[in-house]
């Protein structure tokens, strides 16, 4: 038997794992570009020498707070070698240590543990600073006003009061902003459900690993970062990860510019050959969720290859480690047919997928300000906090009429460990469930396979 070596279980333990499969397949491994991991001395210097604007000693000096934002274990962003060092430039500066704390950027996600918490940030960072949780459904949210495009800026009033906001983010392909980190932080990041809603509604979408703006006014990523000017972002550490979860690049500074340099980083790092013949051929693909197969919602992450081999089965290998797969405002979204149909206009107004004509006409003010109008009483009157998931009550685990219309009926596999089956009988009805890669082996033909094996799916971009 051949094997097939693969990396998994991202912030739990980040291992190596081999499948093993038959002699008689053809197997394609299709790894991108990637990048070695990055120095302690390259990483200083990405840090003290800001892409744009002033260096972080400098916008500290005289602050009396700082807040430091990092996203949470859905995202593979290896903070804790960020953060000590973004803690010694704060103490050059003067801010008292007194004065720091940490804030988790989950967006509508569930909180950290404790334990969770110190795999992100450290013991030492846990143990001397205090360390928050963003709740998108909680009490300490401030209403900012909307900017001009109609959305409402609702953010955790730890930022709105902090004297100075950093935010340590990662850069990854992404389907609504074309890649994540930056000013995401912020929105999704730490936002109100309201917020969250309706950049998911009616922002027009950039495709994944895309650059340029939507045509048809601003898009997701400009109204991510005008959120992120009102709200009060002032510098952004942004890394990309490569194969293995280890920082390959890092850029610092203004907001956006600073995710754009590490977008072009990204761009080569995660470029990935695939040959027109095999996607032509493929008969199956191994799309492997690592480094974002710890929490079972970013499994939408790994799902790209079926535009790019459009005959083949799809396969995804996916630890879901946690096996806890909440995610706020996807419930928020399937809790009604109305909030479905809302979350369908973001989509509509992107390029390219309906004629111009409609996507303007769902862009309009009007329509925009009736939209936002339901949410915001879905908002104050539909409950799918965390507090509800734990308890197994309301919309969380019901298959409702818009869960049923929204759900994946692709031919499709997951191999996964932890990947909870209720979530799988709702998300994916039609899909096969293994526990093992042995057992799904097992029902798979042992001959005359063509194979194409994407062994950090999440990351890889085809070019």
């Amino acid at each position: 038997m051949a094997r097939i070596s693969l990396r998994s279980r991202a912030w739990h333990g980040d291992t190596d794992v081999e499948l093993a499969v038959p002699d008689a397949w053809s197997v394609d491994v299709l790894p991108p570009a990637d990048a070695p991991e990055l120095g302690e001395e390259e990483l200083v210097r990405a840090l003290r020498e800001p892409t744009a604007g002033p260096p972080l000693e400098e916008a500290a000096r005289g602050k009396g707070t700082a807040l430091i934002v990092v996203d949470d274990l859905g995202r593979p962003t290896p903070a804790h070698r960020i953060v000590p060092h973004l803690l010694r430039t704060l103490a050059e500066a003067g801010v008292p240590e007194g004065g720091i704390s940490f804030l988790v950027a989950t967006g509508s996600h569930r909180p950290l543990t404790d334990e969770e918490k110190e795999r992100k940030l450290g013991a030492e960072v846990c143990r001397r600073y205090p360390v928050h949780c963003h709740d998108a459904f909680g009490p300490d949210l401030r209403e900012l006003g909307r900017l001009p495009s109609g959305m409402p800026v609702i953010v955790n009033g730890r930022v709105v009061d902090a004297g100075l906001v950093i935010g340590v983010s990662c850069v990854l392909p992404h389907t609504m902003t074309g890649f994540s980190g930056g000013c995401k932080i912020l929105l999704p990041g730490c936002a109100g459900i309201l917020s969250i809603a309706e950049l998911h509604s009616f922002e027009a979408k950039r495709p994944r690993g895309g650059t340029e703006p939507a045509t048809r006014g601003p898009d997701a990523r400009e109204v991510i970062e005008a959120f992120a000017g009102r709200a009060g972002l002032d510098f952004s550490v942004n890394v990309v990860v490569n194969s293995r979860r280890q920082i390959a690049a890092a850029s610092a500074g203004e907001p956006a510019a600073a995710h754009a340099a590490a977008v072009e980083r990204a761009r080569r790092i995660y470029r990935t050959g695939i040959p027109e013949e095999l996607r032509r051929e493929a008969d199956l693909v191994i799309a492997n969720a690592y480094p974002l197969d710890a929490d079972p919602v970013q499994v939408s992450k790994s799902q790209w290859p079926r535009r790019v081999f459009p005959k083949a089965r799809l396969v995804l290998h996916d630890a879901a480690c946690d096996g806890i797969a909440y995610h706020g405002w996807s419930e928020f979204q399937k809790a009604s047919v109305l909030n479905m149909l809302c979350g369908a206009i973001s989509q509509a107004r992107t390029d390219g997928c309906c004629p111009g004509l409609v996507g303007a006409l769902l862009g309009l003010a009007p329509l925009r300000d009736l939209g936002h109008r339901r949410l915001r009483r879905e908002a104050q009157r539909t409950d799918v906090s965390y507090r509800a998931y734990e308890e197994v009550r309301g919309t969380i685990r019901r298959n409702t009429a818009a869960k049923r219309v929204m759900a994946r009926r692709g031919p499709l596999v997951l191999c996964s460990e932890g990947f909870p089956e209720w979530k799988r009988r709702i998300q994916f009805p039609k899909a096969g469930l293994y526990r093992s890669w042995d057992a799904l082996a097992a029902d798979l033909p042992a001959d005359n396979l063509r194979v194409a094996v994407l062994p950090c799916a999440p990351l890889q971009i085809p070019g």
